[in-house]
């Protein structure tokens, strides 16, 4: 009875640990082969509806960016949502304060998948006292499993002339705490501009 109690517990504690990894993947990247330079001051800006999750994600952006020797600066502290989209009042402030480069995460598309998974039976060997103990059995039912994903767009562009630099699309497991997601999503980003050389 212990044995099987505790195969039916470790299954519940693989299920638990398996449905709280997020995972990001990148689905394309790209960088200008003339841009060499690695940068030295960006500033950050997160398109979210939700102003908290802009924030933390921009927060995150400069802390992991800052790791590498980046200036980075959270647009949050320098423009105002409702201001996101005047971009030529972003380029003036921006370049006032000698920011070179500025990167833009932005949500393009976000879809849910469904799944079924199968039961299962498991035979656990019993006490051998009587002809019923031989094997006992423990029986998992099968059930639906609901995916979320995000698509997310990451570009980085020189201040001064708007020109692209570096861009990267991405696929992202939603699943778990909102800001360990969001730190994972920033270190694959972060890794990744490191080994194109745009940051050390």
């Amino acid at each position: 009875m212990k044995q099987n109690l505790r195969s039916a517990c470790c299954l519940v504690v693989c299920t638990v640990l398996l449905a709280s990894c997020a995972a990001t993947s990148l689905t394309a990247v790209w960088k200008d082969p003339s841009f060499e330079r690695p940068i030295r001051k960006i500033a950050v800006i997160g398109i979210f509806r939700t102003p908290a999750v802009r924030n933390l994600f921009e927060d995150e952006f400069v802390r992991q960016l800052g790791a590498h020797g980046v200036e980075a600066v959270a647009s949050y502290t320098l423009i105002p949502i409702d201001e996101l989209s005047d971009q030529d009042a972003i380029t003036e402030k921006l370049g006032k304060l000698g920011i070179d480069n500025v990167l833009v995460t932005r949500l393009v598309d976000k879809k849910t998948v469904q799944s079924y998974v199968p039961g299962q039976v498991y035979a656990v060997p019993g006490y051998y006292r009587s002809w019923g103990g031989y094997h006992r059995y423990v029986y998992t039912p099968g059930y639906i499993v609901e995916d979320t994903y995000a698509f997310a767009e990451t570009n980085i562009y020189e201040v001064k002339n708007d020109r692209l630099i570096w861009s990267a699309r991405s696929e992202t497991q939603i699943s778990g705490v909102q800001q360990e997601l969001i730190q994972s999503f920033v270190k694959i980003m972060a890794d990744r501009l490191s080994a194109d050389g745009l940051i050390r």
